[in-house]
C-alpha cells in the first residue's frame, strides 16, 4: 500500500488531470487491492512446459520396449506437430519489429512443441544412427530450427535455446572430432568460447542496427558476453605460465564490459563483469594463478 500515491491520485482526480476511470484503477493499486500475478502465471506456465517434457522422457523410457521406436517417435512427433500448429493458428503475422503475444499461452506452447520436436530427433538419432559418426551436427539443426521459431513467432525464449545449441554444437563438435567428450584441448575449447561469444555479440549489433528483431540485441549480447567473460577466465584458471596476460585481457575485458553496460543501464551485462573480475582475481591471488579449478567452454 502506498498512502502518497493514492492521496496524489485523489488530487489528480479532483484536478480534473484524471479520468475517474483511470483513477478508480490506480487507486486500487496504490491501495493494494489490485495485484499483479502475470509473473506468477508465467513461471507456472514455465515449470509446466519442463513437468510435460520429462514426463514425455520418462514415456518414453518406460515404454521404449513395449511400443516400438517408430511408434515412439511418431507420436512424440504427433505431439509437437500439435503446439507447433496451434501456435502457427494464432501467431500474429511476421514483422520485423517486436510483436506482441497473441495468447497468455502462446510461448509456453510454443517452446513445448520445439522441445518436443528437438526430443523426438534426439531419439531417432539415437536409434536410428541418421548422422552416424557425425551425430553432433544434429545440434546444429537444432539450434537453426529454433532460431527460425525465435524469429517467426517473436520468441526470446527459443532465441535463447538456439544461441545455446550453436555453443553446444561447436564444443561437442569440436571434443567428438578428438574422439573424447572431456575436456580434451582446453585451449582449443578456449578459442572456440572466445569465437563463439564474439560472433553472438557481433550479430545481436549488427542485427539491432539493421532492425532485425532489434529487441533480440541483449539475448545475443548478453550470451556472447557470458561465453567470452568463460574463456577468459578459462585462460586464468587452466594455464600456469600464462595466466597474468590472461587476468590482464579479463580485466580489461570486464571493464569494456562494465562500460558498455553502465552507458545503455543494462543490469545483466554489468553484473557479469563485475563477478567475473572479482572470479579472476580473486581465484588469481588465491591460487596463484593457474589454479587447478578450470572454467572451461562446457557445451
Amino acid at each position: 500500500m502506498s498512502p502518497e500515491v493514492a492521496s496524489a491520485v485523489d488530487r489528480l482526480r479532483t484536478d480534473g488531470v484524471l479520468e475517474e476511470r483511470a483513477a478508480t484503477r490506480l487507486l486500487r493499486v496504490a491501495r493494494g487491492e489490485l495485484v499483479s500475478v502475470r509473473a506468477e502465471i508465467r513461471a507456472a506456465l514455465y515449470l509446466g512446459v519442463l513437468v510435460l517434457v520429462a514426463g514425455a522422457g520418462l514415456f518414453v523410457r518406460e515404454n521404449a520396449e513395449r511400443l516400438g521406436p517408430v511408434a515412439i517417435a511418431t507420436l512424440v512427433g504427433a505431439a509437437a506437430l500439435a503446439c507447433l500448429a496451434w501456435a502457427v493458428r494464432r501467431a500474429r503475422p511476421f514483422t520485423w519489429g517486436e510483436a506482441a503475444s497473441p495468447h497468455a499461452a502462446f510461448d509456453y506452447v510454443l517452446l513445448l512443441g520445439a522441445l518436443l520436436a528437438a526430443a523426438d530427433l534426439g531419439y531417432l538419432e539415437s536409434q536410428v544412427k541418421l548422422l552416424g559418426p557425425a551425430w553432433p551436427w544434429h545440434l546444429l539443426v537444432v539450434a537453426v530450427f529454433y532460431g527460425l521459431l525465435a524469429y517467426r513467432f517473436d520468441s526470446k525464449m527459443l532465441l535463447s535455446l538456439s544461441l545455446t545449441s550453436f555453443a553446444a554444437w561447436r564444443g561437442i563438435a569440436f571434443s567428438v572430432a578428438h574422439a573424447s567428450l572431456g575436456l580434451g584441448d582446453v585451449a582449443r575449447l578456449r578459442r572456440e568460447a572466445l569465437a563463439t561469444g564474439a560472433l553472438f555479440v557481433g550479430v545481436g549489433f549488427l542485427t539491432a542496427r539493421k532492425g532485425w528483431k532489434a529487441h533480440f540485441e541483449d539475448v545475443w549480447v548478453n550470451g556472447g558476453i557470458l561465453l567470452v567473460l568463460a574463456g577468459l577466465l578459462s585462460g586464468v584458471f587452466g594455464t600456469h605460465d600464462e595466466w597474468p596476460l590472461w587476468l590482464l585481457a579479463l580485466l580489461v575485458a570486464c571493464a569494456a564490459v562494465a562500460g558498455f553496460a553502465y552507458r545503455a543501464s543494462r543490469t545483466l551485462p554489468f553484473a557479469q563483469s563485475v563477478l567475473a573480475a572479482y572470479l579472476g582475481v580473486l581465484l588469481a591471488v588465491f591460487a596463484g594463478g593457474g589454479g587447478a579449478v578450470p572454467v572451461v567452454f562446457l557445451c
